[in-house]
Order: C-alpha cells, then structure tokens, then sequence
C-alpha cells in the first residue's frame, strides 16, 4: 500500500452463489470482508466486486448501507484459465482505452510454464504495454472519483 496499492472487497466467501443470496445475507458476507480487510490493511474498502461480477438486485441497496460502491470490469484477462502470459496481455492490451479496468487474478490464478501464478509474468509484460501507449494504471478510487 504505500506504493499506492489499495485492497478492496469481493466478500468473505467468494461464494459463486452470491447473486442468490438474500440481502442479509449479502450484507454479513460484505461486511465481514469489509471488516477483516480494514483490520489487515488499517483502511477500509470502498469498492466492493461480486463473485464472478454476478449481482441482483439486492446488492445496490445494501452496498449502499456499506457505504460501498459496485466496481466491475471492462477488460477481462481470463487468466484463471490461460497459461501463456503474452497471450493475455495482448487480450488486455488489444483495443485499451484511458479509463478501461481490467480484471487481473493474483488468486486462482492459472500457472505458466514454470508453475509460477501467470500473473507474476503479465503484470512487467503489462507494464512494459502500457508505458509504450502513454497510459498509466490507477487505483479504482483515481479512475472513478
């Protein structure tokens, strides 16, 4: 975090049955990461992501009461599947445009050939990309306030 790094919350359980969850439960599984997160970090969330970008209804109230705004993508790597990290970052890379946000996985992610999380290999290639075109990455606070 102090190289400007910000953590914010996906909830507790990663549960891919988030979208059916009643809003109490929406709001505990939030709350609890919200709450773990801030203990950790010594700062609070203030963007919250569902599982898999699925949500309902429910979700926009209760983020609401959490004092919590929805972040989603508009770029997605797939990188919990694809190996290769050159063939990610050229699906991230292909088309980028100021203000794109890009979902990136640092758990779950898939391997590369040498077994490390691919990742590790994206984000210098990525990097390296983003310096060549004049755009810089940002935390979701500087991209959406």
């Amino acid at each position: 975090m102090a190289q400007g790094h910000r953590v914010e919350n996906h909830g507790y359980s990663h549960s891919h049955a988030f979208s059916l969850f009643t809003p109490a439960r929406m709001r505990a599984d939030i709350a609890r990461a919200q709450a773990v997160i801030a203990d950790a970090s010594g700062q609070a969330p203030r963007f919250f992501r569902p599982t898999a970008g699925l949500r309902n209804p429910f979700l926009e109230p209760v983020l609401a009461g959490l004092d919590l705004r929805l972040a989603s993508w508009s770029r997605r790597a797939y990188d919990t599947r694809e190996t290769r990290p050159e063939v990610i970052v050229q699906r991230l890379v292909r088309g980028l445009r100021d203000g794109d946000i890009l979902l990136l996985h640092d758990g779950h992610a898939a391997r590369s050939a040498d077994g490390e999380p691919v990742l590790l290999h994206v984000l210098p290639l990525l990097a390296r990309q983003l310096a060549h075109t004049g755009l810089r990455s940002v935390t979701l606070a500087q991209a959406l306030t």
